[in-house]
């Protein structure tokens, strides 16, 4: 391999690769760095690791391990800001998929360490419609069937574990990856969201049903972060109102076009839930429980959409609702604020309303949180969500 300074590797041994990396990274000790050692050095560990990610940096922790050496470099501790701006530049005129892949990781685990980076909108503005390009790319199922494993090979995972997953795979499963940081930490204008037209958020429910058999669910799962870190986008920026206001469709894109598929979604529903079910009190399953709480609340209470959800599903809501209730500690009490906002609508707008599911159950939870008021403080917000959920009339239906 010759890099662009016409410097000629030949790396033949994992140990070999990691050796060039780290000796990459040390600059001169006698004289500080000029911008152009600099520049060089980062695109000198970009080349290496683009050429031979297939080889050596196989598994996310090799991955993890080769971008936290440039991280803790010294042109990422004092340079930072000039090295995301080379990597933005670079992404923007390559045409190279495996150093967009190790550009776009850049990035991603910069992101993961200071995240005013992903929060750099002039930054990101430019990169959005390359990621969502290949967001877009198709790719043929039986090729994610073969290195992933799906509903109708499921020995092929085994048979193609040193076969290289293809670079048009992991390209969008990066992409989906960034956009939904982008999403999770940004603000987006009403202008910045035009680019997620209705064909995107269509494709992103496509995406979910047709990667449903995939063994690794990881990439489904990813989507479906994406979907709802879009839904808080739209619904903050309040995109579209003329459009509700012309028509009976929501203003929500993403809620709109989930309307518009009704019949055709089920796996979207079924993994939400899920997700939400199996999540942790990790700071990013929090995130992720609050994103897709908020979309909950906004199917619930729009017309056409309260019955989107089986109700089969809909009891497994309240076993999580039920659960996470009880388990979340103050110091997580915003979070369960949203819980009991969702929990209204739950309970008196989808089939619940005429099913006895575990009432007795949710009323002894319930009252829990509000008991003892005069020997505990009980927030004012709780007692006022709580009350208003006790006060529905789904308790005496039979």
């Amino acid at each position: 391999m010759e890099d662009h300074l016409g410097i000629v590797y030949v790396i033949e041994t994992a140990q070999q690769f990691w050796s060039e990396l780290e000796d990459i990274l040390k600059l001169p000790n006698d004289d500080a760095p000029t911008l152009s050692q600099l520049d060089s050095t980062l695109r000198r560990f970009l080349t290496l690791s683009a050429t031979y990610h297939e080889q050596y940096l196989q598994s996310p922790l090799q991955l993890e391990h080769a971008f936290h050496l440039l991280l803790d470099s010294e042109i990422f501790q004092f340079h930072s800001e000039r090295m995301c701006e080379n990597i933005v530049d670079d992404a923007r005129n390559t045409t190279d998929p495996h150093m967009l892949f190790i550009l776009f990781h850049t990035l991603y685990f910069h992101g993961q360490r200071r995240v005013e980076s992903l929060k750099n909108h002039k930054r990101w503005q430019p990169i959005i419609p390359l990621l969502m390009d290949h967001v877009l790319v198709e790719i043929d199922p039986d090729v994610e069937d073969t290195f992933f494993g799906g509903g109708n090979n499921r020995n092929s995972v085994i048979l193609h574990v040193n076969v290289p997953v293809p670079i048009e795979v992991k390209l969008r499963s990066m992409s989906v990856k960034l956009l939904y940081e982008v999403c999770k930490v940004q603000k987006l204008t009403a202008q910045d969201l035009k680019i997620f037209d209705d064909d995107f958020i269509d494709y992103l429910f496509d995406l979910v049903e047709q990667t449903r058999h995939m063994q690794d669910d990881t990439f489904n799962y990813s989507v479906i972060k994406l979907i709802v870190g879009l839904n808080e986008q739209f619904m903050v920026a309040g995109l579209d109102a003329d459009v509700g206001a012309k028509s009976n469709e929501p203003n929500n894109r993403v809620v709109r076009v989930l309307m518009r598929r009704l019949g055709m979604s089920k796996t979207f529903g079924e993994n939400m839930i899920f997700m939400l079910n199996r999540a942790k009190h990790t700071p990013e399953d929090m995130c992720m429980q609050l994103l897709i709480l908020k979309l909950l609340y906004v199917l619930f209470t729009t017309k056409g959409m309260s019955e989107y959800f089986y109700t089969n599903d809909l009891c497994v809501l309240v076993d999580v609702f039920i659960r996470e209730l009880a388990d979340l500690g103050d110091e997580h009490e915003s979070l369960r604020h949203t819980y009991l906002r969702v929990l209204h609508p739950l309970l008196t707008k989808t089939q619940l309303r005429d099913i006895p599911y575990k009432r007795a159950q949710i009323m002894m939870q319930l009252e829990s949180l509000i008991a003892n008021a005069d020997i505990r403080d009980v927030n004012p917000t709780t007692k006022r969500l709580v009350e208003r959920c006790l006060s529905g009339d789904w308790k005496s239906r039979k």
